[in-house]
């Protein structure tokens, strides 16, 4: 694959996307971004990111006016040595609410059985090490709630890397609720700001009270869940639901690592960065996720850095860097084809 271009687009079919509980499209797009010197014969690491919830799937586009994309400052990364060369994958696992928090949900779809679907046909177009240890899952907000959740359930990855994650519920969830509550009334009830998916305005209010109907369905162990049963109280009333919110509960990793620790601490690198001012309060449920991996011994990089939870995508060069701890030049220089 001499003078491979820098992007690949790949229209896949899935299988286990079909007939999906929300009817979203079982066809979707793979963006895959080959490292410099990609030609199709040496054999290549690969990185797997999950954008976080409402993000365009796709490391293309540039998040502001200042600085390149996050697929630019990869690849010139990978080109300066900061970051070991690899396949840049991103699968489209959006949902009709906007995201899908990348696990198999009853309401939502099966996107823990899609993102396998993903790694098996990347493995099988591009030159790719098809093994765990040469396979990482990373993303930012959802999407590092995504790779954590891999990373604990999943067999198909070697490393993790999770930037501002969604973690520790009652931290990062609960207090979004009331505001949300507050633009679900104005919009009209829970239909009503439905109906603005379309028409907008996608105001910062919107997207957060779409979150958080998104997290209920991606929740709920019910296909007949409404958006409005979702939520972890009455809409209308406030009136909590501890059933609901006990099952939201099974989804925090903090609460989900007893049972899975033994397979984090498998893997070759657990990376997890937050924002020490991140406007969503995403650091104290991943300070809490970093005290209970200690607890249990599990060997983790943990970095705060001085942002918030946008604006960040510096960060994820920094991460992505730490790889170089398992993807080792000696290594891979033996993975000629």
């Amino acid at each position: 694959m001499n003078d491979a271009p820098e992007a690949v687009l790949l229209d896949h079919e899935s299988a286990c996307l079909r007939g999906n509980p929300l009817g979203d499209p079982h066809r979707r797009r793979i963006e895959v971004r080959l490292p410099p010197g990609y030609d199709g014969v040496r054999r290549y690491p690969v990185v797997y990111w999950l954008p976080g919830f409402g993000a365009y799937p796709s490391l293309g586009g540039r998040a502001l006016a200042f600085g390149g994309s996050v697929a630019d400052r990869l690849r010139q990364a990978m080109a300066d040595g900061r970051v070991p060369p690899a396949l840049l994958v991103v699968p489209d696992c959006t949902t009709a609410y906007g995201g899908s928090q990348y696990l198999d949900s009853a309401a939502s779809g099966r996107y823990a059985a899609y993102l396998a679907e993903v790694v098996a046909e990347v493995d099988r177009r591009f030159a790719t090490r098809p093994e765990p240890a040469w396979r990482c899952v990373a993303g930012k907000s959802s999407g590092g709630y995504g790779a954590l959740l891999a990373g604990m359930t999943s067999e198909l990855f070697g490393a993790v890397i999770a930037c501002s994650p969604d973690a520790g519920f009652e931290h990062c969830y609960l207090p979004l609720l009331p505001a949300a509550l507050d633009t679900v009334k104005a919009a009209g009830g829970v239909d009503g700001l439905l109906a603005r998916r379309d028409s907008g305005p996608h105001d910062v209010p919107f997207m957060v009270a779409m979150s958080i109907i998104a997290m209920g369905m991606c929740y709920a162990d019910d296909p007949r869940t409404t958006p409005s049963d979702a939520l972890p109280c009455d809409p209308a009333t406030g009136l909590f639901r501890d059933d609901v919110w006990r099952r939201w509960l099974t989804h925090d990793p903090v609460r989900m690592l007893p049972a899975h620790a033994g397979r984090l601490a498998g893997l070759g690198l657990l990376h997890l960065g937050v924002g020490e001012r991140d406007e969503y309060g995403m650091h104290w449920g991943v300070r809490a996720l970093h005290a209970a991996l200690g607890a249990h011994g599990v060997p983790h990089v943990y970095r705060e850095h001085e942002g918030g939870h946008h604006g960040i995508e510096h960060v994820f060069t920094e991460a992505l860097a730490e790889l170089w701890r398992v993807w080792r030049e000696p290594e891979r220089d033996t993975c000629a084809a």
